[in-house]
C-alpha cells in the first residue's frame, strides 16, 4: 500500500467495490489493515441485509416470453444502445402515470455511453420495460433502408439477479436502517484519515473530508445513484489498474471504454494475460521496464492535423495522414458526374495544388479515358497523378475503365489512385482489385461504404492488405450522401476505434461541407466532445458541391448562384 500510494492520484470502487477502495485509502499498516477490513466487511453485510429486510421480493409471476428474453423481471435492469436523454425521457413519460411514489422508475447506475440500469418496484419496471420494447427497435426490424432520422432508436434490455432496487430512493429507509445499526456497533471510519483522494460514486467528488465515512459509504452501495464515468474521471491520469474479480471482462471494460482515445491504459489485475484484449494484465504490473507496458492511444495526439515548415519552400504546411499519403493539403474533391468528368476543371484543381478524383461517368471507350487523361497532363504539367473515380455496380463502364486504368499504368502513364464509388464491393473482389492495382504500380484505393456493416468490411479489407493505403471516404446520408441512409455521427462514433487500429487507413469526411468553421472541428476531432467522447480526428475532408461554384466548373451562372445562396 506504501509503495503505491504516492503514484496515485485516486481510487474508487463500483458500488459495492467502494468500501473495498475506502479500505486500502485509510490503511497505513497491515494491522490498521486488518482493522478497518473488519468494519468494512460489516458494512458490505449490511447492504445485503437491510435492503432484504426492508423491500422483500415481491414473487411476481414471469411470464414466459418474458423471461426467455430478458430474464426473469427483478427490480432492476441494465439498458443498452439508448442515450442518457432517451432513456431519461422515457423514465419521465412512464413516472408521469405512477398513482405512488413507490412505483417509480429511476435511473440508478450510468456506467457508460449508452450503458444503463434502472430500478424500481418489480411490476413497475416489468411494465417500463415493455414499454420500451413497444418504443424502441429491439433487433427484430430491418432498418437499413430507413433514413436514420426516421428508424426507431435501437435498445437491449436485461434484468439483473437480483432482490432489492439498488442505488435510488426506494432503498432510503434501509440505508438510515444500516446506518444506524453501523453506529452501535461502532464500525465507524472518518473520511479526514483518507491517505488518497477516495472518489464518490454518485459525482465524482474527493470525500476526504467526510467525517461519517461509514455512512457515506452504505449510502453510496444502497441508495445514492452510481455515475461510473463521473467516479473514474481523474485529469492527467495515465494509468487505471483494476483489481476487481471480472478479470478482462470485469469493470475494467467499462472503464476502457469511458477513457477510450485518451491515451489512459487500463491494466487488470484479475486476469493473468489479456490476449485479444485492448486491456493490459496483471504482469504488466511487474514489468520493470515502464516503456514496456501497454500505452493506449491518444487520438487526439496521434491524428490531429499539425503545422510542419518544409525544408524545400520554408513555407507551413498542414500535416495529416492524408497530406502525408498524398503530399498535397488534407483537402479533396471527389468525384462527381458530370463536374469532374471536365479536364479544365480537374486541371485547374490539380494546379491549385489539390488532389481531385476523374468521375469515370461519361467515359464510355478507352479512347475516351485515354483522351481525357491526356488532356489534364497537359494542362495540369509535370508531376501530376491521376486517381479514377469508378463504379464497380455499373458493369458496362467499370468492365472498360478497370483495365484500361491498368493498361495505362503499365505503359507509364501516372495513374495513382482508384476510387469505387457507389458501394463496396465483396471483400474477395476488393482483395483481387487491391492485388491487380498495386501489381502495376498504383499508390491507393477509395472505398465509400454506406453503413456500419460497410465500414466493418472496409476495415476488414484494410486488415487483409495492410501494406496498401485505403482512403475510407465517409459521408453519411446527410448532404451528399446520396448512397448512404445513416447518420453521419453515429457509424464513425461506433467503429472509430477499429477505424483507427488499421494503421494503412486515411478517414476522409464529406457531408455538405462549406468552409473552415464546419470543416475544422472534423480535423481536430472536437466534433466528437459534444458526445461525451474523446476527440475524433479526421484526416482530411472532401468537397463536392462546394467547389462547383468555381469558374472553371461547368455549372451554369443560375446553379452557382443557388448553391451560394443556400444555407450551410
Amino acid at each position: 500500500m506504501a509503495a503505491w500510494r504516492p503514484h496515485s492520484v485516486g481510487i474508487t470502487g463500483h458500488s459495492q467495490g467502494l468500501a473495498v477502495a475506502a479500505t486500502l485509502a485509510l490503511a497505513t499498516t497491515e494491522d490498521s489493515f486488518h482493522s478497518i477490513s473488519r468494519k468494512a466487511l460489516g458494512l458490505l453485510m449490511l447492504t445485503g441485509i437491510y435492503p432484504q429486510m426492508d423491500y422483500p421480493p415481491a414473487g411476481l409471476s414471469t411470464p414466459p416470453d418474458t423471461a426467455q428474453e430478458d430474464g426473469a423481471p427483478t427490480p432492476m435492469a441494465v439498458v443498452l444502445k439508448l442515450t442518457r436523454a432517451q432513456l431519461a425521457s422515457a423514465v419521465d413519460r412512464h413516472n408521469a402515470y405512477q398513482p405512488t411514489v413507490a412505483m417509480r422508475i429511476h435511473l440508478s447506475l450510468t456506467n457508460g455511453d449508452k450503458i444503463f440500469v434502472v430500478s424500481g418496484a418489480t411490476s413497475s419496471l416489468t411494465r417500463f420495460v415493455a414499454s420500451l420494447k413497444r418504443e424502441f427497435d429491439t433487433g427484430g426490424a430491418d432498418q437499413t433502408r430507413i433514413p436514420f432520422s426516421k428508424r426507431k432508436p435501437g435498445v437491449a434490455v436485461k434484468y439483473l439477479s437480483i432482490n432489492a432496487p439498488y442505488h435510488c430512493e426506494l432503498l432510503a429507509p434501509a440505508a438510515k436502517g444500516a446506518c444506524e445499526y453501523a453506529t452501535r456497533r461502532g464500525w465507524l471510519l472518518d473520511g479526514r484519515c483518507l491517505r488518497r483522494p477516495l472518489k464518490a460514486t454518485d459525482d465524482g467528488r474527493d470525500v476526504r473530508g467526510v467525517r461519517k465515512l461509514s455512512h457515506f459509504l452504505l449510502r453510496s452501495m444502497i441508495e445514492l445513484r452510481v455515475d461510473w464515468p463521473a467516479a473514474v474521471t481523474c485529469p492527467g491520469v495515465t494509468h487505471v489498474v483494476d483489481f476487481g474479480p471480472g478479470g478482462v471482462n470485469g469493470i475494467g471494460v467499462l472503464v476502457h471504454r469511458i477513457y477510450e482515445g485518451r491515451g489512459v491504459s487500463v491494466i487488470c489485475a484479475g486476469a493473468f494475460e489479456s490476449r485479444n484484449s485492448p486491456l493490459a494484465a496483471k504482469t504488466d504490473l511487474y514489468r520493470r521496464d515502464a516503456t514496456a507496458l501497454l500505452r493506449a492511444p491518444n487520438w487526439a495526439d496521434e491524428f490531429r492535423p499539425r503545422l510542419i515548415r518544409c525544408a524545400a519552400d520554408g513555407r507551413l504546411h498542414i500535416d495529416t495522414p492524408m497530406s502525408r499519403l498524398l503530399g498535397k493539403p488534407p483537402v479533396m474533391v471527389a468525384g462527381m458526374t458530370p463536374s469532374t468528368i471536365s479536364d479544365v476543371f480537374v486541371s485547374a484543381v490539380v494546379r491549385a495544388g489539390y488532389h481531385i478524383e476523374l468521375s469515370g461517368g461519361g467515359h464510355f471507350s478507352e479512347p475516351m479515358l485515354r483522351d481525357k487523361v491526356d488532356k489534364i497532363l497537359k494542362q495540369a504539367g509535370p508531376g501530376t497523378g491521376i486517381t479514377i473515380n469508378s463504379i464497380y455496380v455499373n458493369p458496362f463502364l467499370w468492365n472498360i475503365q478497370y483495365p484500361a486504368m491498368q493498361t495505362m499504368r503499365r505503359e507509364g502513364i501516372p495513374m495513382e489512385g482508384l476510387c469505387i464509388g457507389a458501394g463496396v464491393p465483396s471483400f474477395e473482389v476488393c482483395n483481387e482489385i487491391i492485388a491487380s492495382i498495386r501489381e502495376v504500380g498504383f499508390r491507393h484505393i477509395g472505398l465509400k461504404p454506406s453503413s456500419v456493416s460497410t465500414i466493418r468490411l472496409v476495415i476488414k479489407i484494410a486488415q487483409a492488405n495492410a501494406d496498401f493505403p485505403i482512403l475510407l471516404q465517409w459521408t453519411g446520408g446527410r448532404g451528399g450522401g446520396h448512397h448512404s441512409f445513416e447518420d453521419f455521427h453515429q457509424p464513425i462514433l461506433e467503429t472509430y476505434s477499429a477505424i483507427r487500429a488499421q494503421k494503412n487507413i486515411v478517414l476522409v469526411a464529406g457531408s455538405g461541407f462549406g468552409g473552415v468553421d464546419d470543416t475544422l472541428p472534423y480535423l481536430t476531432g472536437d466534433w466528437s466532445r459534444r458526445f461525451d467522447r474523446a476527440p475524433m480526428p479526421f484526416d482530411g475532408c472532401l468537397f463536392g458541391s462546394r467547389v462547383m461554384v468555381a469558374k472553371e466548373g461547368a455549372a451554369s451562372d443560375s446553379v452557382k448562384e443557388a448553391i451560394v445562396a443556400a444555407q450551410g
